[in-house]
């Protein structure tokens, strides 16, 4: 009696290429391996989320707004996520301590940029009032950048001399802290101070000169807006979403910051106080803006991070 085999109905996977095999194991073949492993786990999962944190540590200013964020979570957290007197509300105020003075780094010599910006903007008057004479809004963006520019050199001018101040390179009647064990009496300003009318002048004329820049950078943004609105109206995809290089998000994202931003410094000046929670929430949203800002600078300028074709991918669209 022959018994009849039973006919095997399933398919065969094809055999994956073995390490160990005398055709593979050469180390190139090793590497395409490994490197296939890094794509699946890194390019994908990981990828965006480090990508988007190198492009925005890419410049100066993304560092500065990435430490502005941590500096207003700090202050918001002090009163809405400790209690009064406890360890962990003196720890968040020193984080916002600390970080408040190593900010300051980030601003040094910005008056000199400012110099050149001022005559960029005068550039950019002349340019638009070639093109399209002087009410047009080109030619007005740019004196408002001017003015902007101007107004933005005495902020950092201020804020320089008062880091001066804290540390004693020019005199006033603050003990800087490594100076303190030095003095038992009374300390007068020095001649630069004086000429400044004191440290709280200076801190007033700093923070009028930072809502000054802000009002000719939240009207540009308006015309920039007006004009962004007019602009993708007319044309063929009129109404639709052009991506995070859509002009009408990046005004919008702007004035929004500068909102914040305007309103945390008239409660510094003293025209319409609010809580230390609510300070820290205007930080955070005001950083925020500026880290997307920043983030969009490096993506257009293609100064960041780029996508890795790895060499299987390569060999296939060879």
């Amino acid at each position: 009696m022959v018994m009849k085999r039973k006919s095997q109905s399933y398919c065969a996977l094809p055999a994956l290429p073995s390490l160990t095999s005398p055709t593979n194991a050469s180390p190139t073949n090793a590497w395409e391996t490994v490197e296939l492993g890094v794509s699946v786990v890194y390019d994908r999962p990981l990828g965006a989320v480090f990508n988007f944190l190198y492009d925005v540590l890419q410049f100066s200013s993304g560092r500065d707004k990435l430490c502005a964020l941590i500096q207003g979570y700090a202050k918001f957290a002090s009163v809405a996520l400790s209690k009064p007197g406890s360890e962990t509300q003196m720890m968040y105020r020193g984080i916002e301590d600390s970080l408040s003075d190593a900010r300051k780094i980030f601003r040094f010599f910005k008056e000199y940029r400012e110099v050149y910006k001022v005559r960029r903007g005068m550039h950019r008057f002349s340019e638009g009032v070639s093109d399209g004479g002087i009410l047009c809004i080109p030619a007005i963006c740019g004196i408002f950048d001017t003015l902007g520019h101007i107004a933005s050199f005495f902020y950092y001018l201020l804020d320089n001399l008062l880091w001066a101040a804290s540390v004693g390179i020019v005199r006033s009647k603050e003990v800087p802290k490594f100076q303190r064990q030095m003095w038992d009496g009374l300390r007068r300003n020095g001649a630069v101070i004086s000429r400044f009318g004191g440290i709280a002048n200076v801190k007033r004329n700093k923070n009028l000169a930072s809502i000054w820049r802000l009002v000719f950078g939240f009207s540009a943004n308006c015309l920039l807006l007006k004009r962004a609105l007019e602009l993708c109206s007319s044309s063929r995809a009129a109404g639709r979403f052009q991506g995070p290089d859509d002009p009408r998000l990046f005004h919008s994202i702007e004035l929004l910051g500068m909102a914040a931003n305007f309103r945390i410094l008239r409660s510094k000046l003293g025209y319409s106080r609010m809580s230390h929670a609510h300070l820290g929430l205007l930080a955070m949203l005001a950083s925020a803006c500026g880290i997307w800002s920043n983030w969009r600078k490096v993506v257009r300028k293609k100064c960041g991070t780029k996508n890795f074709v790895t060499t299987v991918d390569r060999r296939r669209s060879a």
